[in-house]
């Protein structure tokens, strides 16, 4: 890992040269973003300084991630996010050589595309040892899993350059096909007019989380247009060793009328659980439903008091949540886990799930 001295140390140039005026940006930045960050986005200055700006704020260690060489623990929990640094960009504009660096916090560019290649995985990812998950940190926001084949930290070594995540590797795979959905537990809002997700939006920012008892991503969305109107989006997400619950926590500048999460749709009766005498219930599926074409499990752990309804709508199984300014749930995906390996055994994890939730919902059940 980079030293304080010399993390500091290139932050500083990066922000000397953000900080530059417009006028001189325009006439010498094509040189100067090649000597400090090897990057060309094209002729004009107005990508490139949008670039600029969003590395000015980004905290780049000096080790570049490479396939073989991150070590793997096999318990804990870790969160990241990785940007090619040293890239060309070619006609279409995806971001060809370079290296993928890690940064603690980044502001999304708004020249960013997806498929781009400007991260890894195309955003932030999260894991303990048992479970992985990413976000597109663009226009989607879906939350995407990555199953394990056993327990351990795998994610530095996920979406290096040479490596396909979307196919079987020692470690495990993206198990899950999220197209036009919120992928699993993703947010959006709920109104008259139905769901919109974090799709539209003048500006997101994030930072990486990393504490001995649990890591995760803090996300800051402004102008999030909703149709009450725009809305300033905060979400923190967390896992902890040990533990395949995501706890999501979202809030807003002004209540919303309602809420919502889910789960991609794959044609699965989805399963609920919602007794009165339990604080916490949940949504599920199971099923034929993984990109390794075998059983998947996904589940939205709700507190029932926040209920509004359940329902689905053309890509997802949602859980509608009541009007207000913040929102609490949790997420889990359980893929090719020892001791689950039928509907029968998930539900029994899901109960399990609930009763540690409803006696100590801070402990992340498991």
């Amino acid at each position: 890992m980079q030293t304080p001295d010399s993390q500091n140390g290139y932050r500083t140039q990066a922000q000397n040269l953000a900080g530059a005026s417009a006028t001189r940006m325009c006439t010498t930045f094509g040189q100067n973003i090649l000597r400090l960050f090897g990057t060309r986005f094209g002729t004009r200055c107005a990508p490139a300084a949008a670039l600029a700006l969003a590395l000015a704020q980004a905290s780049v260690p000096a080790t570049a991630m490479t396939a073989g060489k991150a070590p793997l623990a096999d318990k804990g929990a870790y969160a990241e996010l990785a940007v090619r640094r040293g890239a060309v960009a070619d006609d279409a504009g995806k971001l060809r050589g370079g290296e993928l660096v890690p940064v603690a916090s980044m502001t999304l560019p708004a020249t960013h595309t997806v498929g781009d290649a400007l991260f890894k995985y195309e955003g932030p990812g999260w894991e303990s040892e048992l479970v992985a998950y990413r976000l597109y940190f663009d226009h989607r926001a879906a939350i995407d899993v990555f199953g394990k084949t056993r327990s351990q930290l795998v994610l530095p070594q996920v979406g290096v350059d040479g490596s396909d995540y979307h196919t079987l590797a020692d470690w495990g795979m993206d198990v899950l096909k999220v197209g036009n959905s919120l992928g699993l537990g993703g947010i959006g809002a709920w109104s008259d007019s139905g769901l919109t997700g974090v799709n539209t939006f003048d500006g997101a920012s994030l930072q990486i989380h990393n504490e001995p008892d649990a890591s995760g991503v803090d996300l800051q969305y402004s102008g999030w247009q909703t149709p009450e109107g725009a809305r300033d989006l905060t979400m923190q997400l967390r896992i902890a060793p040990g533990s395949r619950l995501t706890h999501v926590r979202a809030t807003v500048d002004q209540p919303l009328p309602g809420w919502a999460t889910g789960i991609v749709r794959h044609g699965l009766q989805p399963l609920t659980y919602r007794p009165a005498d339990s604080e916490w219930g949940y949504l599920a599926t199971w099923g034929m439903q993984s990109l390794a074409d075998d059983q998947l499990g996904m589940a939205i752990f709700f507190r029932n008091a926040d209920l509004a309804e359940i329902r689905d709508d053309a890509n997802n199984h949602l859980v509608q949540l009541k009007g207000a300014a913040q929102v609490e749930y949790y997420f889990a995906g359980v893929w090719r886990a020892e001791g689950i390996d039928s509907e029968q055994d998930f539900i029994s994890y899901l109960q399990q799930q609930v009763s540690r939730l409803n006696q100590s919902p801070s402990e992340h059940a498991e």
